[in-house]
């Protein structure tokens, strides 16, 4: 389980979604959030914060071409170990392709560490 002293901790996310993201699927995106970070974490879910932007579609390429990629841009609490990371990266990348239908590997994960960013 979570260590004591990671209780009380804040988890804000940003994401930047390629196109339109319609309420259940902001609603499917922000309980998956809140889920990780009490699962993996401890944090409360009044202390995990979701904010949407919509990027309009052809804002964003990839090698030129138009990107499907959307982000989710977040922290982890200070102290979580790389492994821990990647397991939490990797379920948020599922949750997100799985409410949206986006497809995983358009998915793009940041948790970074408050005080390394």
């Amino acid at each position: 389980g979570p260590s004591p002293d990671r209780m009380g901790a804040v988890s804000i996310y940003k994401c930047l979604v390629n196109g339109s993201i319609n309420a259940g699927a902001r609603d499917a995106v922000t309980s998956g959030l809140t889920r990780v970070n009490r699962d993996r974490f401890g944090i409360e879910p009044s202390d995990v914060t979701v904010e949407f932007i919509e990027v309009a579609d052809g804002l964003w390429f990839t090698a030129g071409e138009p990107s499907r990629a959307s982000m989710v841009l977040g922290t982890v609490p200070e102290g979580t170990s790389q492994d821990v990371r990647i397991a939490v990266m990797d379920d948020i990348a599922h949750l997100f392709s799985d409410a949206t239908g986006a497809d995983y590997y358009d998915v793009m994960v940041v948790a970074a560490d408050p005080n390394n960013r």
